[in-house]
């Protein structure tokens, strides 16, 4: 290759639309096309650092005389001599922890020429370079701003930015003007950009760097080998390797049946494995463009965002291969309700019991709750006549239930009306009382009680001389609804029983039933009648 073919390679490489290349001999020059009326002199005072190197263009373009030079003639400058103008990108948004130079970033603050970005595990920074192109700068990545300025009477701007670890995701408006240029470097591939939607990611520990393009083209070089990249296309740049080969990227991920509402504050989504699929990134914006990303996880299995308010949310989810190559976005939105949170339930426990009659229902005070809602059904289903709907301000109520299967929940309610979402459901059964101990078969020796019951339980009973169980004579636990006692002396007794299932809950004791035990009337009191003839 001479030297003079080099500027038609470069010239077909910019209308191409990009320049991506890495340890490539490619002369870093400018061109302008000669109005009427420049000259060398003239064009030297508007364009260079130092006026008086116009000869340099002279010699390096050969311009046989520098005081006319043919309209039209199409000069070639380089970058290094001409006298830059700095400028700024503006930060738009952020959250998390996001610094420049070590100092928190916040939205509208400015970023120039020789700045090292860094963002932390939950960080993520939006710029907006003066072109209008967009840069993010998502968690756990390092940027230095090495150029960002422009060039007196030239349009377009000339950014260079090396991303030393993690990722950028970059929209660049389509670069206009002569001394347009945008790249991004990293320690194995230079990205020079001219209207493209793309990704770079570079892992500082493996070396490896990725590019992703999602729309347009660009053009990838390293170890003296270039490989063109088409959108829906990515590649790995290894320093100590040869490029890759362009590999299609993931395709955008079926979102469909997700869960548009969350009424707990952890929101929680399924990522199904999908072939050719080694994860998911999934990030989460207030706001359709995603600037800022509030939230972002790489994750397999499940992913959860926790700390988010209450509000409309916006979700982009890619599929990320085994190479790493993170594929196209599907969107997704979703709507957070989660406070004021509910209270805690308290008693009856879920899949308690409890005896018919007044129960006592009790939950926890929660946080922002100025009063709560009550609802309790028979049944399962809350939409159903009957069921019991209390506003209250304390945090508990009784109620007198009836035996059957119930349900019952509550929530929260500010004090400017604002209904929380529901506690969890607690179950419920009320049980009918023990059941009451048949008249017992009075023998010579013994009282033989038995009642009802169920499979699995046990049986607690009392035999006392009064009906408040004060004096007890007989006291114990059988495992069968029966017991025999010794007979005691002729009298009026009391006796009661209540019931233990098997997964220890302890009924109400039944009513206390009456028992008298009569005298025994001795045989010799026959004979009476006899001796008195």
């Amino acid at each position: 290759m001479t030297f003079r073919r080099i500027p038609v390679i470069i010239r077909g490489l910019l209308l191409s639309g990009l320049v991506l290349a890495a340890g490539a001999a490619v002369a870093d020059d400018i061109r302008y096309r000669v109005v009427a009326g420049d000259t060398l002199i003239g064009l030297g005072e508007r364009f260079l650092a130092r006026p008086s190197a116009w000869p340099r263009l002279q010699q390096l373009n050969g311009v046989a005389d520098p005081y006319s030079i043919p309209v039209g003639t199409v000069l070639r400058i380089p970058r290094g001599m001409l006298r830059p103008e700095p400028r700024a990108m503006r930060v738009e948004a952020v959250s998390g922890a996001a610094l420049a130079d070590g100092r928190a970033l916040a939205a509208g603050d400015e970023v120039k020429s020789g700045a090292r970005l860094s963002t932390g595990a939950d960080g993520h920074v939006s710029l907006r370079l003066p072109d209008g192109s967009t840069l993010e700068l998502p968690a756990r990545s390092r940027l230095q701003v090495e150029r960002l300025h422009g060039h007196p009477d030239l349009a377009g701007e000339d950014v260079g930015l090396r991303l030393e670890e993690g990722r950028v995701e970059s929209h660049t408006e389509p670069q206009r003007g002569p001394a347009a240029r945008y790249r991004i470097e990293t320690p194995t591939a230079v990205i020079g950009v001219r209207g493209t939607d793309f990704r770079v990611a570079n892992d500082a520990q493996t070396g490896i760097s990725r590019a992703e393009v999602t729309h347009g083209r660009v053009e990838v070089g390293a170890r003296g080998v270039r490989r063109a990249l088409d959108a829906g296309f990515g590649l790995l740049a290894d320093g100590s390797r040869a490029l890759g080969r362009p590999q299609p990227l993931p395709p955008a991920p079926d979102l469909g049946g997700w869960p548009t509402l969350f009424i707990e504050p952890v929101v929680r989504f399924a990522l199904p494995a999908v072939d050719g699929a080694e994860r998911w990134r999934v990030q989460v914006a207030a706001n359709p463009d995603f600037r800022p990303v509030l939230a972002e996880r790489s994750a397999r299995g499940e992913v959860r965002f926790d700390g988010l308010p209450d509000g409309e949310y916006h979700l982009r989810a890619r599929l990320v291969d085994a190479q790493g190559l993170e594929g196209h976005d599907a969107l997704h939105s979703f709507r957070l309700k989660a406070r004021p949170e509910p209270p805690f339930p308290g008693q009856p426990a879920d899949l308690g019991k409890a005896p018919a009659g007044p129960v006592n229902f009790v939950w926890s005070g929660a946080p922002e709750a100025a009063s709560y809602r009550f609802e309790l059904v028979a049944g399962e289903d809350f939409s159903a006549p009957g069921t019991v709907r209390e506003a209250l301000t304390d945090t508990g109520l009784r109620r007198e239930l009836a035996p059957g299967s119930y349900r019952w929940r509550v929530a929260s309610v500010r004090a400017d009306g604002d209904h929380g979402p529901w506690s969890a459901v607690s179950r419920l059964v009320v049980r009918e009382p023990a059941a009451v101990p048949e008249p017992p078969e009075v023998g010579e020796d013994t009282l033989a009680f038995r009642w009802a019951g169920e499979p699995g339980q046990r049986f607690d009973y009392q035999f006392a001389v009064q009906d408040d169980f004060a004096e007890v004579l007989h006291a114990g636990t059988v495992a069968e609804p029966a017991v025999q006692l010794p007979r005691p002396a002729p009298d009026t007794y009391y006796m009661r029983v209540r019931a233990i299932d098997a997964d220890g809950f302890v009924g109400a004791w039944s009513g206390a039933q009456r028992i008298i035990v009569p005298a025994d009337f001795p045989w010799w009191m026959l004979l009476l009648p006899l001796l008195a003839l």
